[in-house]
């Protein structure tokens, strides 16, 4: 006599339980999925900051510390625009000639200098700018409203040669001009060895020659060793919209960078 047996099969209760078990892991297996798009993204958004930033600095501190120097120009320049209380150290002026210096003793001429300074149109840019056909002498390096006027002048000319270092800059709005402006986030600082004020008191005769800050008290009977020292600041936006606007979930990077400058002074 055959038996017949009886063929199992999953309650109602197993099934929900199953599948209960089958979506806690698809979730699981989502967020983590999720999660390492996000981390990667990020890393990906993090590099790519990172070489913007590394490609600027490493050009702007080759361009200064290969500078040409004299007494009246002292390799570089910073020109600052001031609004209220805000004070905007933006742009820097390198004498960087590409080949010999017309007046190595005296003044650049304008296709000798390298501007750096953000787009006026697109704050989010970092730009460096030449002007190989204008052979002008550049005004004196203590006259900044000239310096001011010439260059506005360059980065607003067409004819004037223009290359993109990033478009990360991080923006923000200034709200105490009128209409508000967008200022990208980059400031440039120098300093002088013998300062300035000290060289036209020693030229005045108020103080002596061994008196000056020379650079690790280099200086001999006849000459001294001046250093000018430039540092800089630049705040990469990781995250920012077409428009160059850093979004509301953006990050923002700062990055450092310094150089400098040597060249003789005499008695």
């Amino acid at each position: 006599m055959f038996r017949l047996r009886r063929k199992s099969s999953m309650t109602l209760l197993e099934l929900l339980v199953a599948m209960s078990v089958m979506v806690l892991i698809a979730g699981t297996l989502g967020g983590l999925a999720i999660g390492v798009q996000q981390g990667y993204d990020s890393a990906q958004q993090y590099g790519i900051a990172t070489q913007h930033a590394r490609v600027a600095l490493e050009r702007i501190t080759r361009t200064v510390s290969q500078a040409t120097a004299s007494e009246q120009f002292p390799g570089f320049l910073v020109l600052a625009e001031t609004h209220g209380s805000w004070r905007f150290p933006d742009t820097l002026v390198v004498w960087r000639p590409t080949g010999a210096a017309a007046e190595p003793n005296g003044r650049p001429r304008f296709n000798e200098l390298v501007i750096y300074c953000p787009d006026m149109q697109f704050p989010n840019r970092l730009l460096e700018i030449t002007v190989p056909g204008d052979q002008r002498v550049t005004p004196p390096a203590d006259d900044n409203a000239s310096w001011s006027a010439e260059v506005a002048a360059i980065r607003n000319s067409s004819t004037a040669k223009k290359v993109l270092l990033t478009d990360l800059l991080r923006t923000c709005m200034l709200t105490e001009t009128s209409p508000p402006q967008v200022r990208g986030a980059l400031r440039f600082e120098s300093n002088l060895r013998p300062s300035e004020s000290q060289w036209a008191a020693y030229k005045a005769g108020t103080i002596q020659w061994r008196n000056l800050s020379w650079v690790q008290y280099i200086y001999g009977n006849r000459t001294g060793l001046r250093q000018a020292w430039m540092r800089m600041e630049m705040q990469i936006a990781v995250q920012q919209n077409a428009a160059g606007n850093q979004s509301g979930s953006g990050v923002v990077i700062p990055f450092y960078g310094s150089a400098a400058v040597y060249y003789p002074l005499s008695r």
